[in-house]
């Protein structure tokens, strides 16, 4: 699997938290109910811009 660096779409920042893990997201769509598969949640620290990744997603710690 390609590993990139983390990116907001929003702002470009690359910092972010995780805002949930194996988190499942529900719906409807006209008569059919769906269920997504475990995701990863990160919300941006710059601008509040939530992310979400599927479960084989890595996510490496930089410390300065």
């Amino acid at each position: 699997m390609k590993q990139k660096q983390l990116c907001c779409p929003i702002c470009h920042g690359n910092k972010a938290e995780i805002a949930g893990e194996n988190v499942k997201i529900s719906g409807r769509f006209e008569d059919k109910e769906f269920l997504t598969t475990p995701l990863t949640v990160l919300q941006c620290m710059q601008c509040g811009y939530y992310m979400f990744f599927e479960k084989s997603a890595q996510f490496t710690e930089k410390n300065s």
